[in-house]
């Protein structure tokens, strides 16, 4: 019986001690294990940068995301508050490069929530404010030089991040694209080798005409000619660049809630919106006129309203003068370059017979020989075009002035696109932007409609300092539940998107 017991207290002390080894290990290791897989992590790093544009007097500033190890804390600037490691080291890399451009209803930090999520998945992000075409300075918006002096900034910030010190030596110079949000993002076809004609504005309206159902419009006793039958969709223009299983399936809610209306009914003040930019002079004293009430409520496409098509005119017509005078100055120029180059032929000649003079007379009276005539260097070149090599892939989402262009001034973009539509949006109408981009650009672009979207949910949550201010249509456009669904299922695309076909593995 003693031998039974002291067996039985042998083994229960053998089973205690290898549970303690084997908790002392796991205590020693885990640890170990957990610093390990931390140090993998990767967190959205941010700074901000500035430079200028002397020849064009305009300002750059702009907030840059970037991969880094070290852990976000919260940052502010201005009016917005965000998550970030602020002046963080940057991870070694190369990380491919994005340059973000913001909604004429934007700013540098409007969409830092996808800046960030991009950051932390292995990209670098830089964000300029586009100088008098943001949330506060909307001076250049329906000017024929808004979208060209875009892309002027968008190269210009691309060149202060490559010259960064730190940044720059971590940007993978192969590996550059362009993200553009809402009407102006057209900017970037100029980018990729695009150009702006008038000549495609005078058949948009007609054909979105001829396009409707024959019914009397509101407030009007005319109808609109009965089209034969509605456009399908272009067979270029695919439903999604992925199946739904390929991507995580985010949860939307199905009910979108409704902008705010004061309680009889009339509509609320859009204090500080596109909208208001565009008719707050004329809805000041009195009830917006039939124009205004077909540009806020349009039955077909806000462009075609009466207002807006003012604009555009106006637009195109400036951008045919601006033409004439370049072709005149163009003459003019090249005129100018004959007749310097004919005058660097004659100096040049000039020297080359000084110089054979004074080696003859060197020879002949035995003196050493003089020094070799340098050439004359030829006069420096007038072309500074738009467009940028160096940007090797473009995502557009929900981008607009597509009347602006047509297949021949889109026929020398070659790089891969993507063009998102924002299904709830009424200003850019996927129908008559994306699609119509989609249509016209014969290299295939891809296209996917994301749903519930419009161009301020596309925008992050308004700064907690002015909920009821001058964003307050952007925060109300949808709840925040709804906006983060958007964005979440927006970065997952971007993701696979800019992977694929900047030949990026995702591991990466």
């Amino acid at each position: 019986m003693k031998f039974l017991s002291a067996s039985i207290f042998s083994r229960v002390h053998c089973l205690l001690r290898s549970i303690f080894l084997c908790a002392l290990t796991v205590s020693l290791f885990v640890p170990v294990a957990e610093a390990r897989q931390n140090s993998q992590n990767i967190y959205a790093g941010y700074r901000t940068l500035s430079s200028s544009l002397p020849a064009q007097r305009l300002m750059i500033h702009m907030g840059v995301w970037y991969p880094t190890r070290r852990k976000a804390g919260t940052v502010k600037t201005g009016d917005w508050s965000f998550r970030a490691a602020r002046n963080a080291p940057v991870m070694e890399g190369p990380w491919p490069v994005i340059i973000l451009s913001h909604d004429v209803t934007g700013a540098a930090w409007a969409h830092y929530d996808i800046a960030a999520a991009l950051a932390a998945r292995g990209f670098i992000v830089a964000a300029p404010t586009h100088d008098h075409d943001n949330g506060e300075d909307m001076s250049l918006l329906f000017s024929d030089r808004e979208l060209p002096v875009r892309a002027l900034q968008l190269r210009a910030a691309l060149d202060v991040v490559l010259e960064h010190p730190q940044i720059g030596k971590q940007a993978d110079l192969s590996r550059i694209a362009f993200l553009g949000f809402g009407m102006p993002s057209s900017a970037g076809l100029l980018l990729a080798g695009g150009e702006m004609t008038p000549d495609a504005w005078p058949d948009f309206c007609r054909k979105r005409l001829e396009e409707l159902p024959e019914e009397p419009l509101e407030n009007s006793g005319t109808t609109v000619a009965p089209a034969a039958s509605m456009p399908s969709l272009s067979d270029t223009v695919h439903p999604d660049i992925r199946p739904d299983n390929a991507v995580p399936p985010i949860s939307v809610p199905q009910v979108v809630p409704p902008r705010p209306s004061a309680e009889n009914g009339e509509q609320i003040s859009t204090r500080g919106t596109l909208q208001n930019f565009l008719v707050a002079p004329a809805m000041a004293d009195e009830g917006p006129s039939q124009d205004i009430q077909a540009l806020l409520h349009p039955t077909d496409s806000p462009w075609c309203a009466p207002f807006l098509a003012g604009r555009m005119d106006e637009l195109v017509t400036s951008m045919k003068h601006r033409t004439l005078e370049r072709e005149e100055k163009t003459v003019m120029m090249h005129t100018a370059v004959a007749a310097r180059e004919q005058l660097f032929r004659r100096l040049s000649d000039s020297v080359a017979r000084s110089h054979q003079r004074q080696l003859r007379l060197a020879r002949e009276r035995g003196i050493p020989a003089p020094p070799v005539a340098l050439p004359l260097l030829p006069p420096l070149s007038h072309n500074t075009p738009v467009a940028d090599v160096r940007f090797r892939a473009m995502a557009f989402v929900s981008p607009g002035f597509s009347m602006l262009f047509n297949e021949k001034s889109l026929s020398s973009v070659h790089i891969p696109c993507l063009f998102i539509g924002a299904e709830a949006e009424q200003w850019n109408k996927p129908s008559e932007q994306a699609e119509r981009f989609v249509a016209m650009l014969k290299n295939k672009p891809e296209y996917m409609l994301l749903h519930h979207a419009d161009a301020p949910s596309l925008q992050a949550a308004c700064p907690d300092s002015d909920p009821a201010g001058p964003l307050a249509a952007l925060c109300n456009s949808v709840d925040d539940e709804t906006r983060e669904a958007i964005h979440t299922r927006l970065v997952s695309v971007l993701q696979e998107f800019f992977n694929r076909v900047l030949n990026r593995s995702s591991s990466s």
